[in-house]
């Protein structure tokens, strides 16, 4: 709009003017006059213009790219999460990870996925382990509201 009423450009001008300010950080700015000298009034409002408008640019740039990645790391997982476990991963899962027996219990599939995805690592799952054994006085393989909350006070 500046552009427009102050310059006399065209709709294409002004906007060509407004991006390229933007995404060269002023480095596009009004014509000088016929002695090389920007006039004052274009040169602050180009200025202004730059300082709040290149970081609101950038600001909304770096949110497009952020949904753009969300969505492609939503698709990944789930690709990851439906892709069928091969035979060795089958065996891990049943032998190695929550429960002793020869299957897979759904807190067994929740952890594999979760590693196959490499959010969590074996030396995690086997620190974790540790501390459920640490507040499971009772052996009893589950926790009672007392032995989780006693689980709390032992990490701090």
């Amino acid at each position: 709009m500046y552009g427009m009423k102050s310059q006399k450009w065209d709709f294409i001008t002004a906007t060509h003017f407004a991006v390229s300010a933007l995404a060269t950080g002023g480095l596009t700015a009004p014509p000088v006059d016929e002695n090389g000298i920007l006039p004052t009034e274009p040169a602050i409002f180009c200025g202004l213009y730059c300082i709040f408008g290149v970081p609101l640019f950038a600001m909304t740039l770096g949110q497009f790219a952020s949904v753009l990645i969300e969505g492609y790391l939503v698709e990944e997982e789930h690709a990851a999460i439906i892709r069928p476990l091969s035979e060795s991963e089958y065996e891990f899962a049943s032998k190695s990870l929550c429960t002793k027996d020869d299957a897979v219990h759904l807190s067994d599939f929740i952890v594999l996925q979760l590693m196959r995805q490499g959010k969590m690592s074996v030396e995690s799952l086997q620190f974790m382990k540790r501390q459920f054994e640490l507040c499971d006085k009772d052996k009893s393989g589950k926790l009672s509201w007392r032995e989780a909350t006693q689980l709390t006070e032992n990490i701090r």
